[in-house]
């Protein structure tokens, strides 16, 4: 069966951005590329684009009404301190979750790139993982 959506690398129809012929190119005549740095960050509408080709993600949203990154994954932080008071986050819904802890998650593009989300909340009760996109449009 035929992919009926389009390639977020080349923009064009019937295959996926895994399987495009654009992005194995690219790769074959680039050695593969270092972490992003500061130097190299992203725009929002490249991680907007990005979010679904990750590797490691559990439904990874872009949310531009998040004040910050929460993940309910504890397994997904690469850095991680547990809070040592109690924190509450006031969620869209109008609900408080607790906040556990908080530290640092790298999201893995398919195409072998990391991005490194800091300062990512751990809160257990909450569906998807937000990344803030007020904060990545201030960085």
């Amino acid at each position: 069966m035929r992919f009926k959506g389009t390639c977020y690398i080349c923009n064009k129809e019937g295959h996926k951005a895994n399987e495009c012929r654009s992005l194995l190119k690219k790769n074959k005549k680039n050695h593969p590329q270092a972490n992003l740095t500061d130097h190299e960050s992203p725009s929002l509408s490249d991680v907007v684009s990005k979010v679904n080709l990750t590797t490691n993600n559990k439904d990874w949203w872009v949310d531009t009404g998040a004040t910050r990154h929460i993940c309910s994954e504890k397994l997904l932080f690469s850095e991680y301190q547990m809070l040592e008071e109690d924190e509450q986050l006031f969620m869209g819904n109008s609900t408080d979750s607790k906040v556990e802890g908080k530290g640092k998650v790298i999201l893995k593009w398919t195409s072998g790139k990391e991005f490194t989300l800091n300062d990512v909340l751990h809160v257990l009760d909450i569906s998807k993982n937000l990344i803030s996109g007020s904060i990545l449009s201030k960085k």
